[in-house]
């Protein structure tokens, strides 16, 4: 922190002070003149550059204060999403639906972090034990290839291939086009031409519309995003992740 940086807190901090002091002696007191009240003002932040102790302690204590505030109004907008989300039979998913744990990712086909991730979220997927539900959520925000691909895959659960139509999205590399996106498919068992058709429903529109807004709302702008009971993990940390997976079982057993 810079001496300029460290004047301007000092003098807000005298300025705060200051106003605390004068509401609270008598009424009179707000009839200070302004000098009077440039001395206190003097008083104080001279008192604060001989204890910078008091000052630091006081921002840390505000730091912690917005820290845990974020993370209050975070948990209160996430709840929402979050049951909507787990009683929305529509989202593709893999596990029961009363697993005592869940996983709902947030992703973008051309994201080469989830193409990271997904190998520990495949493997927390077929390893369940019937004891986690892993949920895919369809978050293109990368590119115009992207919502092609989520349309692509979502029309191939109509059919029930979408497990393997997304691994095979997620395993591909370079960019995801037409034609790449048809060969995937029919790779997969997919009815390419019926895939087609059900990419441009009003139902596939109104999904990716619906986890576009839930995703914004709880303050995911990028991707992988996930969501274990209900906590947020930010990023491909799938440490993270398994941890919370874990704890999620303790608390269940």
């Amino acid at each position: 922190m810079n001496s300029h940086m460290i004047k301007r807190l000092l003098g807000g901090a005298a300025i705060m002070l200051s106003l605390g002091f004068a509401m609270g002696v008598p009424a009179q007191a707000a009839d200070l003149s302004d000098a009077q009240k440039a001395e206190i003002e003097g008083v104080i932040e001279q008192y604060l550059m001989e204890n910078p102790d008091v000052l630091l302690r006081a921002i840390q204590n505000v730091q912690v204060w917005q820290t845990t505030e974020q993370a209050r109004q975070q948990a209160e907008a996430i709840q929402p999403v979050w049951d909507a989300l787990v009683a929305d039979s529509s989202v593709p998913s893999v596990g029961p639906l009363d697993a005592p744990v869940t996983v709902i990712e947030f992703f973008d086909y051309h994201c080469g972090y989830c193409k990271r991730a997904f190998d520990g979220v495949k493997e927390l997927a077929e390893n369940s034990d019937g004891k986690i539900r892993t949920m895919f959520v369809e978050f293109p925000i990368l590119r115009e290839e992207s919502a092609i691909a989520a349309r692509a895959a979502l029309a191939a659960a109509k059919q029930g291939k979408y497990m393997k139509i997304h691994a095979a999205f997620m395993e591909s590399r370079g960019v995801l086009d037409e034609a790449q996106i048809n060969k995937l498919a029919e790779d997969a068992g997919v009815d390419v031409d019926q895939m087609r058709k059900d990419m441009q429903s009003p139902e596939i529109n109104g999904m990716l519309q619906q986890y576009s807004a839930m995703a914004r709302s709880i303050g995911v702008n990028g991707t992988p995003a996930f969501l274990i009971n209900g906590q947020m993990v930010s990023g491909a940390d799938m440490e993270r992740v398994n941890a919370l997976v874990k704890a999620g079982l303790e608390e269940a057993s």
